[in-house]
């Protein structure tokens, strides 16, 4: 039975590696996990993200070679699977590992609404400085107010201290809308004490930018207050 069950998980394991299988390394530093290598469409990289969301980046953004020495150098990883019959001591590694691609996913996990554990604070410290964990406040305001919207394609992430907004918007509407949710929940009052500026990069689930836009605190007050409406905001601020 025991051994059924550790087999079990060594293939469930294994099938996961294979589902978040290539990062996406951009020229600005900044990494994206996807299930498969990218595909090129005329100027446009086409990626399955680790969620199964469709999108496309400008290939020109894309860091080929870094992206290639990025994933040669941090994929092939082996998990071990501690068994009864393979409990046998082995001698302490001469020089750390290099992390795993499964850490940087458990640390940039969607819709986290508590505070990080004693363990993933190591894994996060283990990592080095270039990514961390979402502040629980913010991302326990953008839970409540993009659930409260029926907003469900969305993620957070925070690389280098900057704070990004992944969501998938097939309308017009859609965009105005997770403009509307994204001031909320800047401006929500379980968020102060992180007030950060946002990056917000909006897709369509075939894959079509719909922009991006950054938001300060004091823009999304803007934008609750009425004093700037959506449309407008998008406008004056959207990079494609």
């Amino acid at each position: 039975m025991k051994k059924s069950l550790f087999l079990a998980l060594a293939v469930l394991i294994a099938v996961s590696a294979e589902a978040f299988a290539y990062v996406i390394k951009l020229k600005d530093g900044s990494l994206i996990f996807a299930r498969t290598k990218y595909t090129v469409k005329g100027d446009r990289a086409i990626i399955t993200l680790e969620n199964g969301t469709v999108t496309a980046l400008k290939l020109d953004e894309i860091d080929i070679d870094g992206s290639e020495k990025y994933n040669k150098e941090n994929f092939g990883n082996v998990v071990a699977i501690d068994t009864p019959d393979s409990r046998k001591p082995t001698p302490a590694p001469e020089a750390p590992q290099p992390p795993r691609i499964q850490d940087y996913i458990k640390q940039n996990k969607p819709r986290m609404e508590l505070p990080p554990s004693a363990s993933e604070k190591a894994a996060t410290s283990a990592t080095g400085p270039s990514f961390g964990t979402v502040d629980p406040n913010l991302q326990g305001a953008f839970t409540r107010i993009f659930d409260g919207a029926g907003i469900t394609q969305y993620k957070l992430t925070n690389f280098r201290g900057k704070t990004g907004l992944l969501v998938t918007t097939n309308t017009e509407e859609a965009v105005f809308n997770s403009i509307n949710a994204a001031a909320r929940a800047l401006s929500n009052p379980t968020s102060r004490g992180s007030a950060t500026t946002i990056t917000i990069v909006m897709t369509s689930s075939s894959g079509d930018t719909a922009g991006t836009v950054e938001m300060s605190p004091e823009q999304a007050r803007q934008l609750v207050n009425g004093q700037v409406s959506a449309a407008d905001f998008f406008v004056r601020n959207v990079a494609l």
